[in-house]
């Protein structure tokens, strides 16, 4: 077994990024940790089996976990609420994941399972159970299939947003991928934790078909036409006959899923950039109005992203580049910096794809509304076209980058936000993502809300959110300095905070940090919470040893069902 870490990504600039985000200041050590209810020397044998089945590099333990870890832990100096793994084993087939998990069901040790772990910002690959061990898919990162006649990909869990999207290129494939905000995430990974891109297709598990899945106990299933052999409609439709179950895979602990299918964009005739922008906070209510009727009666058929002014200049710089004041910066300074850069208060950026007329008069008709229902904002348009098909790298990175499907790693300095450039500091970051009605009142009252929360612990309201339809994905996001106990302490205050407005409005969440599942998978109350007892029943018939990630979103096997967090039921 290795102490070494292993390889992450061969593009340097990737690589030296995720040296970055996990460099620790000051370092924390990782101690040893043991899977609850496993015998030291039953776990000793474990780990020898989990070798000979990988190899000795890909199974790691001590210093060698350094990239197990969350890297924005505000819990790092406490190893009583530390989340660390006791081992990882990397598979690089599904030949090695059925024999690790037959070890792992041999000797009921836990599993966490992730395919590249940078759901950063909500644990990243850090286990729920501390000493579970990490089961990292990275390895296992073919691309089986994209086929650019019916506009498809097949991957595996370790296929990178930016592997599909240099596969495309390389493969001169006539399709747009849809891509994260970070291209370094697993195309699977996103889409099993329901993640969104930019562009068409943007809400990735929406667009996702057939899957392969390997339960607990080795057995391979796979769903909808994908479970006929040789079946020419195995990555084309959604159908089944009898139940439908890929939902049950989604941020899901039932099984491990090996493949996946992912509808793409045919590469189009045209392509516009579009943004539009309007100056008061309270702009924000006939805004969302707004976009709301374009998205649901079809005149804008993909994401509108909606950022803030805070959002913008944290792009572009620190927090002491605008103000040198204590605490987050006040609203009369932000008002003179809207005035002094002319941006907006609020902006909603969206692309339009297909044939150049339709595009066009998609954009005429959005311009039209909106003159006439937000006189006082400010719409641009940017057309590129092509009859052989635009070429996405063409399009500058103001107008194209991810809304075009080519990967970045753009809002990465976002981050460091709080950090005076004077001091060493470890930029940190976290979400509160409630799901609201696609309602201006609401959404404008969410903001008004949660703003003082936001205020009280040392940190401007950050937001940001995706418009589907009929509802929104907010990102109440916060970023502190990492080396500072009274920031974590704060950011700790300001979740729970957040939590409370949101509880009280009924509103759910997109997803949680691994610190809070159970926290929000207490929401479910409808009849003593019978969806958790419904998929709980689901787990201990699948996986009657509670070996896959036990407590992934607030869902227990029975063997582990007395580590459920009750507290966080009521954090007062």
């Amino acid at each position: 077994m290795s102490t070494t870490l292993p390889e992450s990504y061969p593009d340097p600039e990737y690589e030296a990024a995720h040296v970055a985000t996990y460099e620790r200041v000051p370092r924390h050590p990782i101690k040893p940790a043991f899977p609850p209810g496993v015998r030291e020397a039953d776990f000793a044998q474990a780990i020898q089996e989990f070798i000979a089945i990988v190899g000795q590099d890909a199974v790691f333990v001590g210093e060698g976990l350094s990239d197990y870890i969350d890297p924005y832990d505000i819990n790092e100096a406490d190893e009583s609420k530390r989340k660390v793994p006791s081992a990882a084993v990397c598979p690089q087939s599904a030949d090695h994941l059925k024999a690790v998990l037959g070890v792992a069901n041999k000797y009921a040790v836990p599993l966490w399972t992730f395919s590249r772990g940078k759901n950063l910002g909500y644990g990243g690959p850090a286990p729920r159970v501390n000493g579970s061990v990490a089961l990292d898919l990275h390895r296992m990162n073919k691309i089986i299939e994209v086929n650019d006649h019916f506009h498809y990909a097949v991957v595996e869990p370790g296929v990178t947003f930016i592997d599909l999207y240099n596969y495309c290129v390389e493969h001169k494939k006539k399709v747009w991928p849809s891509t994260a905000s970070l291209g370094w995430g697993s195309v699977m990974g996103n889409t099993l934790d329901r993640g969104m891109g930019f562009g068409a297709n943007f809400a990735h598990h929406q667009a996702m078909a057939g899957l392969e899945v390997m339960l607990a106990d080795g057995d391979v299933v796979r769903t909808g036409q994908f479970g006929i052999s040789n079946s020419p409609s195995a990555f084309l439709s959604k159908f089944s006959f009898g139940p439908s179950v890929e939902g049950l895979f989604l941020q899901s602990n039932l099984g491990v899923v090996t493949k996946l299918s992912l509808w793409l964009t045919p590469q189009p005739q045209a392509f516009m950039s579009c943004a539009f922008s309007m100056p008061a906070f309270d702009d924000l209510e006939v805004m969302v109005d707004v976009f709301g009727e374009l998205r649901r009666n079809g005149t804008i058929n993909n994401v509108v992203w909606f950022t803030s002014l805070i959002e913008t200049l944290c792009i572009s710089g620190r927090r002491e580049d605008y103000w040198k004041g204590e605490g987050p910066v006040p609203d009369w300074r932000l008002e003179e910096l809207r005035v002094e850069t002319g941006f907006g208060h609020w902006y909603a950026r969206w692309g339009l794809y297909g044939p150049r007329r339709v595009v066009q008069a998609q954009f005429d008709e959005v311009k039209a509304v909106l003159a006439g229902r937000a006189p006082t904002g400010e719409i641009t348009g940017t057309l590129y076209d092509d009859d052989a098909g635009v070429d996405a790298a063409a399009v500058p990175p103001e107008h194209g980058s991810m809304f075009v499907g080519v990967p970045q790693l753009w809002s990465l300095p976002l981050i460091n936000w709080p950090i005076p450039k004077d001091r060493v500091g470890k930029a940190a970051h976290g979400d509160y993502a409630p799901v609201i009605p696609s309602s201006g009142k609401m959404v404008l009252e969410w903001m008004k809300a949660s703003k003082p929360v936001c205020e009280a612990n040392g940190v401007e309201l950050m937001a940001d959110f995706f418009m589907h339809e009929r509802h929104v994905v907010l990102m109440n996001m916060f970023t502190w300095d990492q080396t500072d106990p009274k920031q974590k302490d704060n950011m700790n205050k300001l979740y729970y905070g957040l939590h409370e407005v949101a509880k009280a409005r009924g509103y759910g969440m997109y997803r949680a940090h691994v610190n809070h599942m159970d926290l929000i998978a207490n929401l479910n109350d409808f009849n003593g919470h019978a969806y958790n007892r419904f998929v709980e029943k689901i787990k201990d018939a699948l996986d009657p040893n509670g070996i896959l990630a036990p407590g992934k979103q607030g869902i227990w096997p029975n063997r582990f069902r007395h580590l459920r967090e009750t507290q966080e039921a009521d954090p007062k």
